[in-house]
C-alpha cells in the first residue's frame, strides 16, 4: 500500500512537471539536525516543492534516526481562487504506520495598505482539522508597521468549545549599523497573551553578520512571574545554496540544549 502510494504521487509530481502549458516552478531542501543536549538525537528531510499558475504542491518527508527510527511524509496541495487562498494538508506515519494528521484550511486578505513608510494588513483565516480529531478554528489576524516599529494581534474562536485566544505584540528594531562586510542590529520585542489567561514576555534579538558568518543571540524573559524563559545564541554559515548552524540554549531552570543543522538548497 505505501509503495502504490508513493508510485501515484512520484506519477502525478512527474506529470504536472511534464505539462507544458503549466509554467511549474521547482524547489527543494535536504537537511540533517543533531542535537547533543538535552538528549543525542538526529534526523533527515527532504522538502519538495512545486508552483504552478496558481497551484502549488509540497511534500516533506522526515527521518529520525535517533533515538529511534521514525519516518513522517507531510502533502500540502495550495490553490489561489480569487482572493480566497486554499489549503489541504495531509500527514502519513509510514514508520510506524499511522494516519497522523489531515486538515483543510482557507484565508482571505480583508485590507492591505502601504504608503510613505507604513503598512497594515488584516487577515481572516478558516482551519478545518478532520484528523486526529475534528475542530475548526475561525482567525483574524492584524498588523502594521511603521518605520522600525510592527505592531500585530490575533483573535481566534475554536468549535466545538467555542474557546477564544486573543494575543497581541510589538517589536522595534533600536540599531541597525552597517559594517564594511555585514551588519549588527538589535531588536526589542514584548507579546501578551489577553485570553483565556494573561500571560506576557518580553525579548531582546541581537545579529552580527561578518561575511558569510552570522551570530545571533536571543534572550526571552517571562513577565507573569518574571524569569528567564531562554537564552539562545547560534552561529550560522552560508555558503551559497549550503547552510551550517551551530546553537546552544539554556532556560531559567538551568535546562541546556545544542545541536548542530545542516540544510542545502536546490536547484
Amino acid at each position: 500500500m505505501i509503495r502504490c502510494r508513493v508510485v501515484l504521487l512520484c506519477f502525478v509530481a512527474s506529470a504536472i512537471v511534464g505539462v507544458g502549458a503549466w509554467s511549474a516552478d521547482f524547489s527543494g531542501m535536504v537537511g540533517v539536525q543533531t542535537t547533543f543536549l538535552p538528549a543525542v538525537s538526529g534526523d533527515v528531510w527532504l522538502d519538495l516543492d512545486w508552483d504552478m499558475d496558481g497551484w502549488g504542491l509540497g511534500m516533506l518527508t522526515e527521518v529520525d534516526l535517533l533515538p529511534a527510527f521514525g519516518v513522517r511524509w507531510t502533502g500540502t496541495v495550495d490553490a489561489a481562487v480569487g482572493p480566497v487562498d486554499l489549503r489541504g494538508t495531509t500527514a502519513i506515519d509510514i514508520v510506524p504506520f499511522d494516519i497522523a494528521g489531515l486538515n483543510l484550511s482557507a484565508g482571505i486578505g480583508l485590507l492591505d495598505m502601504a504608503g510613505d513608510g507604513y503598512t497594515a494588513t488584516i487577515d481572516a483565516s478558516l482551519l478545518t482539522v478532520i484528523l486526529p480529531a475534528f475542530g475548526t478554528t475561525l482567525s483574524v489576524d492584524l498588523a502594521a508597521s511603521f518605520g522600525a516599529a510592527s505592531l500585530w494581534s490575533n483573535v481566534a474562536l475554536a468549535v466545538p468549545g467555542f474557546g477564544v485566544t486573543a494575543l497581541t505584540g510589538a517589536e522595534v528594531r533600536v540599531l541597525d549599523l552597517e559594517l564594511d562586510d555585514g551588519g549588527l542590529t538589535l531588536d526589542l520585542g514584548t507579546s501578551a497573551t489577553l485570553l483565556p489567561a494573561v500571560d506576557a514576555q518580553f525579548w531582546f534579538d541581537a545579529g552580527l553578520q561578518l561575511g558569510v558568518v552570522t551570530i545571533t543571540a536571543q534572550t526571552e524573559f517571562e513577565l507573569m512571574p518574571f524569569g528567564l524563559a531562554e537564552q539562545r545564541i547560534e552561529v550560522e554559515v552560508a555558503l551559497d545554496a549550503l547552510t551550517i548552524a551551530a546553537w546552544f540554549s539554556f532556560d531559567g531552570a538551568g535546562d541546556l540544549a545544542a545541536g548542530i543543522t545542516g540544510t542545502y538548497d536546490f536547484p
